[in-house]
């Protein structure tokens, strides 16, 4: 599976730098494992390091990767605003630079491959709106420093201004959850719901895992179900909760499909093929030729017909 008609050789000797934002997360475990096994199936190596959500760990990790002489360099970013210098340092070197997922801001990237994550945000919002289309919202969004988040955020405030501005939704409180960690999302809600006497209808949580702090916080207080709530990732654990009544959606973004794609993409940058794009984004420093898939909306009615369907999840898992 190629994007945009790819051509790479059977077998190639390119030498692969996968440097993650953090493996703590089940979304990135996913991506690692289809990208790895797209990658040596094509006959490439990869070289996979987490930096645990740390931008000065995940620097030094791309610094040694560049030592180690790979031909790319595929970064998911933990901070998108800072690598700047340290992929300066890699075009040097005639490293090849392919940001994943998050687009790398202000630096000479050669490619992107992501998701449509301005749509992700619409579809978030329109869901929300479509089960609670008035009441007192509150928004919580992912890590600041993930250049993905704000654009979640455009999205969903694409979809959800007309409705502030109609009066039918107030925000009743706009936070951003550092690292995307569900222990700082449910120390956000707990303090959101103090602050509004738990009169809340509806969360924007940005992904599964800042929604399932959040539902923590519900729960504690007997709402959880009775507040919608988005997310995003199609995590296990979400699912489960979407299939018991307490979130309302996720976003499924076929992960096999992007980490497969992205492998076959970083072979043939490492061969010196140009990979097609249908998109180009601007970074800071140049239009960077991008190719971006579709997102999904899952929720209890087509959760079946998507995530169980593709194999992306057993009906096992669902059930334990």
């Amino acid at each position: 599976m190629l994007l945009a008609g790819v051509s790479v050789p059977a077998w190639s000797a390119v030498k692969i730098g996968m440097a993650i934002d953090d493996l703590r997360l089940e979304r990135w475990q996913k991506d690692r494992d289809f990208f790895v096994a797209q990658a040596e199936k094509l006959g490439a190596s990869v070289d996979v390091q987490s930096a645990n959500g740390n931008e000065q760990t995940q620097i030094a990790q791309i610094e040694n990767m560049i030592s180690k002489g790979v031909n790319v360099l595929v970064i998911i970013p933990y901070n998108g605003e800072v690598l700047s210098n340290v992929i300066a340092e890699a075009k040097s070197e005639g490293i090849k630079v392919l940001a994943y997922d998050r687009l790398i801001k202000n630096a000479d990237i050669d490619f992107y491959v992501s998701f449509d994550n301005e749509k992700v945000g619409e579809i978030q919002a329109e869901a929300l709106l479509s089960k609670q289309p008035k009441g007192k919202y509150f928004l919580m969004g992912g890590s600041p420093v993930d250049n993905n988040a704000h654009m979640f955020r455009d999205g969903q405030m694409k979809v959800l201004k007309p409705a502030i501005d109609r009066g039918d939704i107030t925000v009743v409180g706009d936070q951003w959850v550092d690292s995307w960690l569900a222990e700082n999302a449910l120390k956000i809600m707990e303090n959101a719901l103090t602050a509004n006497h738990n009169q809340i209808d509806a969360v924007v949580a940005s992904n599964d895992s800042t929604a399932g702090g959040a539902i923590q916080a519900l729960q504690a207080q007997g709402l959880a179900g009775k507040v919608a709530i988005s997310g995003q990732d199609a995590d296990v654990a979400a699912l489960k909760r979407i299939i018991a009544g307490t979130q309302t959606m996720t976003v499924y973004k076929p992960i096999n499909k992007l980490a497969t794609e992205a492998a076959t993409v970083a072979v043939a940058l490492g061969d010196d093929k140009a990979p097609e794009s249908n998109a180009t984004l601007n970074n800071g420093s140049k239009d960077v030729p991008s190719y971006l898939l579709d997102p999904i909306a899952v929720d209890n009615h087509n959760l079946q017909q998507t995530v169980v369907a593709d194999g992306f999840v057993s009906q096992a898992a669902l059930a334990q």
